[in-house]
């Protein structure tokens, strides 16, 4: 047994007296997710895992190595009083963690933690959940992206078995070209498609545009999961619960190049009653455009256009003009 395995299970035998279960069950997630995602506890005391490892035979200069633990005046649990959600690696062996924190903290704690880079796990390079999406994947489930490990277990539960969507997180704050060649390496996007569910905060659709970028050049069909202000897939299936949840994951979504489009139309706002200003803007917003998928162009040519008050015919000259400059 690995050391990752033998923390991971630690955690698993903490969790039933913990106050992970009933907070997770309050954000609608059943026992049954808990189980299948194998989520843990890590105790409060600074050092309960750090000596755990050592009675089963690890020395500390491997458990720092692991980033299980750090070192200042004395080795301690670098995760402690968190939900530990395990990252594994796509032979399906634990290689790192995410901890959530406790709701109870306050706002000026990290809510999320992850393990820091080892010589098996480096955040930017993987997908937490892809693992347990390679069976959905190779029956022809839809990747979903998410955000965090409550949103994976909220869309695979919502799910419920039927292999529609094979949900996956970036771990980190933004969805990295290596993490999609990950995903890409698990399914062929090109016939796939994806569908990004962020949060639908300014840093959620941030995050979105950002993944169109990454995304592009690999997947034909890129769709964004719209939900309420405030609402994550997680969040949605604790206030409205899984059917709702799976309602929307099938019927509440626009492309995602709506949300890049939008993004540059919207700094333009306040002056577009000025005919100079719609030209400008047009200028500025069609490279934006030109360099999307052609597949998506058509349709953010006709959305620009009416968005601007502008001629059709005015604004496809002006992407087409851009594509020809973004030539080799």
């Amino acid at each position: 047994m690995s050391i990752y395995s033998t923390a991971a299970a630690f955690f698993r035998e903490r969790l039933a007296k913990s106050w992970v279960p009933d907070y997770l069950a309050g954000r609608g997630l059943a026992a049954e997710s808990l189980e299948r995602w194998q989520v843990g506890y890590a105790p409060r005391g600074r050092d309960e895992l750090t000596r755990h490892l050592r009675d089963a035979g690890y020395g500390d200069e491997l458990i720092l190595a692991a980033g299980l633990a750090s070192q200042r005046d004395a080795v301690t649990d670098l995760f402690r009083d968190r939900a530990m959600f395990p990252i594994r690696s796509p032979r399906g062996t634990v290689i790192a963690f995410i901890g959530r924190a406790a709701p109870s903290r306050g706002q000026g704690y990290p809510k999320y933690l992850n393990s820091p880079t080892t010589s098996l796990y480096a955040k930017k390079e993987t997908l937490l959940g892809l693992w347990e999406a390679r069976q959905p994947l190779s029956r022809g489930a839809l990747p979903v992206i998410v955000e965090g490990p409550l949103d994976v277990m909220a869309v695979a539960q919502a799910d419920a078995g039927a292999g529609q969507y094979a949900p996956v997180a970036a771990c980190g704050s933004t969805l990295t070209a290596s993490q999609v060649a990950a995903l890409a390496r698990a399914v062929d996007l090109a016939r796939a498609g994806v569908l990004v569910a962020f949060d639908s905060d300014r840093a959620g659709r941030r995050a979105a545009v950002s993944a169109y970028g990454a995304l592009a050049g690999l997947a034909l069909r890129t769709r964004a999961m719209m939900m309420p202000p405030g609402y994550d897939p997680a969040r949605l299936l604790g206030d409205h619960g899984q059917a709702t949840l799976a309602f929307a994951l099938k019927h509440c979504h626009r492309p995602l190049a709506d949300l890049v489009t939008d993004a540059e139309t919207v700094r333009w706002t306040r002056s577009l009653q000025f005919a100079e200003a719609q030209v400008t803007a047009l200028r500025a917003i069609a490279p934006a455009i030109a360099a999307m998928p052609p597949p998506d162009v058509a349709r953010q040519v006709a959305r620009l256009a009416a968005y601007l008050g502008l001629d059709h015919a005015l604004v496809t000259e002006a992407v087409s003009e851009a594509i020809a400059g973004q030539a080799p």
